[in-house]
């Protein structure tokens, strides 16, 4: 019984760390965690990769390059 506990816990902290990865993505930290609770989070980094910044992220950077 302590086994499944386990992987139940790795896969949520797995999750979350995954969701903090996509919270500057277009799918924000929610969209990812989410996504990475009904597909595993090693899927969901791939998606995170594939999608852009969000809007946010894009134009702060532009105001730092001037």
């Amino acid at each position: 019984m302590v086994l499944p506990l386990a992987l139940l816990t790795a896969y949520l902290i797995f999750s979350i760390l995954v969701g903090l990865c996509g919270s500057q993505r277009r799918l924000g930290f929610t969209g990812t965690f989410l996504l990475s609770l009904v597909i595993t989070p090693i899927l969901a980094l791939v998606v995170i990769l594939i999608t852009g910044p969000s809007r946010r992220v894009k134009m702060e950077r532009r105001q730092r390059s001037r």
